[in-house]
C-alpha cells in the first residue's frame, strides 16, 4: 500500500510540474506558430505585389506601384509606423488617407487627437509619400473609386485584422474591386490599449 501511494504522489508530482511546464511549451509554440504565419501571409503578399513592379506605362518606363491605406491613427505609436513600414514595402509610393474627426465618432466615438493633430503627426512619418485628410472612416464604392482614379492607387492595404462597422466589412468594396491586399497587425498594442493602461496608471498613482 505505501509503495502505491508513494506511485501516486510521484505521478501526482510529475503531472503538476512536467504538465505546467508542457501547457507553457504549448502556448509559447503556439504563439510563434501564429507570428511565423504572419510572416509568411505578409511575404507571399509581399511576392504577389512584386511579380507587378515590372508593368511599364505608356511611354516605356518602369512605373511606381502606388499604395493607399487609410486610418484613424490616434495617438500615433510603434503599430501604425510598421503598418506604413510594412505598406510602404509593398510598393513604391504611399498614400495614407486620414479618417476625418466626424466620421471616426459616428463609427468609434470621438478620438483623442483633432484632425490637423493626426494629420501633421502622419504627415512626419518618412514611410510617407502624400497625405489625404477627411476619409470617411467606412469607404463605399464611389469613394474608393475616386481615390483609386485620383490618386492611381494599385492596391489598397489595411491590417489582417477584420474591420467590421455595423456589419458591414470596411473594405468590401476595395476587395470586390481586387485592389486589396493585407499585412500583419502589429500585436500587442493599439490606442485602446494605451489609453487603458494611462488610465490604470492614473488609477494606481492616486490610490
Amino acid at each position: 500500500v505505501l509503495a502505491m501511494l508513494t506511485i501516486v504522489i510521484t505521478l501526482a508530482m510529475y503531472y503538476l510540474l512536467m504538465g505546467k511546464n508542457h501547457v507553457k511549451k504549448r502556448k509559447r509554440l503556439a504563439a510563434d506558430l501564429k507570428i511565423a504565419q504572419e510572416k509568411v501571409h505578409f511575404l507571399e503578399e509581399k511576392l504577389n505585389l512584386l511579380q507587378t513592379e515590372e508593368i511599364l506605362d505608356p511611354s516605356g518606363n518602369k512605373r511606381q506601384i502606388r499604395i493607399f491605406m487609410d486610418g484613424a491613427f490616434d495617438m500615433m505609436h510603434y503599430g501604425h509606423m510598421n503598418a506604413f513600414r510594412l505598406a510602404r514595402s509593398l510598393g513604391t509610393y504611399l498614400i495614407v488617407g486620414v479618417n476625418s474627426d466626424q466620421s471616426i465618432t459616428q463609427c468609434k466615438g470621438k478620438p483623442l487627437m483633432n484632425d490637423d493633430e493626426r494629420l501633421t503627426m502622419v504627415r512626419g512619418c518618412k514611410f510617407v509619400d502624400e497625405v489625404v485628410p477627411e476619409c470617411p472612416y467606412v469607404m463605399n464604392e464611389e469613394y474608393l473609386a475616386y481615390i483609386i482614379k485620383e490618386y492611381k492607387v494599385d492596391y489598397v492595404i489595411h491590417g489582417d485584422d477584420p474591420c467590421i462597422v455595423d456589419g458591414k466589412d470596411v473594405y468590401e468594396s476595395a476587395k470586390k474591386a481586387g485592389k486589396y491586399q493585407s499585412i500583419p497587425r502589429t500585436e500587442g498594442v493599439s490606442t485602446t490599449d494605451i489609453v487603458g493602461r494611462m488610465l490604470l496608471m492614473n488609477k494606481d498613482h492616486h490610490c
